[in-house]
């Protein structure tokens, strides 16, 4: 039950605020460093289940801007 909670939280954080955008990236690559992101922050904590929603959408923020993505609004 957890994990659907995160999943949708970052759903909602991520998804209803914008799309990850990256001159030179199309769409398939920054779905593909989102997900990398996700795994960054999964093996970090160890599971989903150990991760909260809020930790969760700010640390998916800060490892895409790391990766030089902006957020744009839509």
């Amino acid at each position: 039950m957890k994990l659907l909670l995160v999943s949708l939280m970052l759903i909602v954080a991520t998804g209803c605020a914008g799309r990850w955008v990256q001159p030179g990236k199309t769409d398939l690559d920054s779905r593909r460093d989102n997900f990398d992101c996700e795994n960054v922050i999964v093996t970090k904590h160890g599971s989903w289940q150990q991760v909260e929603p809020f930790t969760a959408a700010m640390e998916t923020r800060e490892c895409m801007q790391v990766k030089g993505y902006h957020l744009e609004r839509n």
